[in-house]
């Protein structure tokens, strides 16, 4: 099935993901350069040492190219949005209105839009759409483009897994066959411990230890309650609203509650806002929003959904028998619910609407269109082209080694590594959901050999994966769009990547206590 699980196949294995990191980390390269070198060397490597031919680097190379549709509909239309509400001037209302809201307080502002704003998006849209709208926003209220973008990544990444409505929470419970109560128990414990851990990450991505020292008592409130209400939600309503109502629970404290206490005695007096012209200029993300919980908590998410569109892809083989079955429908997109859609819907009823306020002007239509298509063509090739390498890795079986290699090495600490193969997975594949898919079934398999729980290691699986959300590429790729830092993605990724791991490791060690110390024989 697959070359020999040797030290020597597992680095050749490795090398388009270490190519990435060293070409986009430390020398600096644009995301679509490294993407395409990337790729260039998962052939040859797909070719020389997993036997794959040319057809199956052809048909591997457009399947990375159409799930790239999807992910583009959004950067394309969240681009839209965002130069839609510039031009008319309403972004300078809103940052103003948050700056008077929270008392003029930044560390309150990142905490409130990086994290539970976010987090709120996630839970009921995610694919993207929470970075897109929330990192423009920290922008528009004064914050470097970069640390805008790494917070905004950072903040939604815990909130993932149950995230979409729970999809990528219902791919593992699909690909292990595992009970429900056991992993929502589990899964929400381990995101609930990101949770608790991605507020003062944001601190010090902010401003350093000072900034820890000054933020760590919001970060408290608004994670212990957004944590408390994961884990309530999770395991005594629905594991599939649970980042939904945890996001509303993390806005209201944190933009409701802690700007009427007093948190932080060195924070301005909040002065009262002019919400008429707030909600004006906010009314993009309102109709936004509405939306988004119009189809999707509603039955027109069924209704709508049936329409799908994707391509027929046949199987292929490498010349070690590794194969892939072919696919009708490969990598669907259901057209009138996908979030690029809703988004679009949202710019057409935002230019409507300013269009009656007076606040549209038909030549601003030329300059937005010129904005987007600048902004957001390195965005495109960058997710192309990490795309393609993606799925070339996947198709010719260099992903499933280097897994199965990881876990040979690390045999007793595995549950410590669980996590990474599962952010290993969100990485390359730009995705909780397909990274469950991908290894949620290896996952227990492993737990299984280890004598250790499936529960536990598949939940530390989903954890990583949501975690790795950070630092996907395609997401990497979307910041950058969306803040104007379209080529220094690598700055994005090196800002977020030590936070990132740290968490992962934290969970893994969580996960590893309670595997061999507090519940050795849990089946």
């Amino acid at each position: 099935m697959l070359p020999s699980v040797t030290l020597g196949n597992w680095l050749l294995a490795f090398l388009p993901i270490a190519m990435i990191l060293l070409l986009m980390m430390v020398l600096r390269w644009s995301g679509g350069r490294a993407g395409g070198l990337s790729w260039f060397v998962a052939c040859g490597v797909a070719v020389l040492l997993f036997g794959a031919d040319t057809e199956l680097l052809a048909v591997a190379s457009l399947k990375g190219l159409w799930t790239t549709v999807f992910i583009l509909y959004i950067i394309w239309g969240a681009m839209l949005l965002y130069n839609v509400v510039t031009e008319v001037g309403a972004f300078d209302i809103i940052a103003d209105t948050f700056t008077r809201l929270t008392g003029g307080d930044k560390m309150l502002q990142i905490l409130v839009l990086g994290w539970a704003f976010p987090s709120f998006l996630q839970g009921v849209c995610g694919f993207g759409t929470c970075v897109a709208v929330s990192a423009p926003l920290l922008v528009g209220l004064g914050f470097p483009p970069i640390t805008a973008a790494a917070a905004a990544l950072l903040g939604h990444g815990w909130s993932v897994t149950f995230g979409s409505l729970g999809s990528s929470y219902a791919a593992l419970v699909s690909m292990t066959g595992l009970s429900e109560a056991g992993l929502a128990l589990w899964s929400s414990i381990f995101v609930v411990i990101a949770c608790l851990l991605t507020g003062p990450s944001i601190c010090l991505l902010y401003r350093g230890w000072g900034g820890l020292k000054r933020g760590i008592v919001a970060s408290l409130f608004i994670g212990i309650s957004m944590g408390a209400t994961t884990l309530v939600v999770a395991n005594f309503l629905s594991p599939y609203i649970s980042s939904v109502l945890s996001g509303v629970v993390g806005l209201v404290v944190g933009g409701m509650v802690l700007p009427r206490t007093p948190w932080d005695a060195t924070a301005e007096d909040t002065e009262e806002a002019d919400s008429q012209s707030f909600h004006s200029a906010f009314t993009p993300y309102y109709l936004l929003l509405a939306l988004v919980l119009g189809v999707y908590l509603t039955p027109l998410s069924d209704l709508l959904g049936r329409f799908e569109v994707g391509l027929s892809f046949p199987a292929t083989e490498t010349a070690h028998g590794f194969v892939v079955e072919a696919v009708e429908t490969y990598s669907p997109i259901a057209l009138l619910t996908t979030p690029g859609t809703l988004i679009l819907g949202a710019v057409l009823l935002s230019i409507l609407y300013f269009k009656r306020m007076g606040m549209w002007k038909p030549e601003m239509k030329s300059k937005v269109f010129s904005s987007v298509f600048r902004q957001a063509v390195p965005a495109t090739v960058t997710v192309m082209t990490m795309s393609m390498m993606a799925v070339v890795m996947m198709d010719s079986g260099m992903t499933t080694l280097l897994a199965e290699g990881t876990a040979d090495f690390t045999r007793t600490a595995y549950p410590i590594v669980a996590p990474f193969i599962g952010l290993l997975g969100s990485f390359m594949t730009g995705s909780n959901t397909s990274s469950n898919i991908l290894f949620g079934a290896f996952q227990r398999d492993v737990a299984m050999l280890l004598g250790a729980s499936g529960w536990i290691v598949a939940a530390l699986q989903t954890a990583g994966a949501s975690v790795g959300n950070a630092v996907t590429p395609m997401n990497v790729a979307l910041s950058s769009a969306v803040t104007g830092t379209a080529g220094r993605e690598g700055e994005i990724i090196t800002k977020s990547m030590g936070y990132t791991l740290v968490i992962t490791l934290i969970v893994g060690l969580c996960g590893y206590v309670a595997t061999f110390y507090l519940f050795p024989g849990l089946p």
